[in-house]
């Protein structure tokens, strides 16, 4: 399934199912639409896209960071990690394709600006396994239906357990 914003970079994910997300839609309609859809798959989601910015503590270009949330909807910032429980035995990975989403511009900080503690708290309350990236990410102006384009530099898997390590990228010839 993808959730593409209404304001997304570059091309929108087209999946099985694909829910173009308008901007007043907030965290709980987009995560119960969500665990709704995946309600209705046997065995549940095999991965939720989550396609749009992330949000910068200034302006990207201004030198800000990431690590302030996901601008989706009104937005999704660490207040909301907990209502991504409804999605917990009904998605496998999720996977957050925004810039920044888990860049670390405020250490341990208990409100937005730590994506490392967005992310894992994403991952414990869903009980998925949650992709993303701390790097600034580029768009592909088209992907095929039912693929996502590259990540640029790192990306993070974190697990339902609360445990992150890089991931390595293979690339088909």
């Amino acid at each position: 399934m993808a959730l593409n914003s209404h304001n997304v970079p570059g091309c929108k994910y087209r999946m099985w199912n694909t829910y173009n997300v308008p901007a007043n839609h907030d965290p709980d309609h987009i995560l119960r639409w969500c665990a709704h859809v995946a309600g209705e798959v046997t065995g549940g989601l095999k991965a939720l896209v989550i396609n749009c910015h992330g949000f910068y503590g200034d302006d990207w270009w201004k030198g800000g960071t990431g690590g302030f949330g996901l601008d989706i909807g009104t937005g999704i910032g660490r207040a909301d990690t907990e209502r991504f429980a409804v999605l917990r035995g009904k998605v496998e990975e999720i996977w957050i394709t925004a810039c920044g989403a888990a860049r670390i511009s405020i250490p341990g900080t208990t409100g937005d600006g730590d994506g490392n503690l967005f992310c894992c708290e994403i991952a414990k309350a869903s009980g998925a396994y949650v992709m993303a990236s701390p790097q600034l990410q580029m768009r592909a102006l088209w992907v095929p239906k039912n693929c996502i384009d590259s990540y640029e530099g790192q990306v993070l898997r974190y697990s339902p357990s609360g445990g992150m390590q890089p991931m390595i990228m293979m690339l088909e010839a």
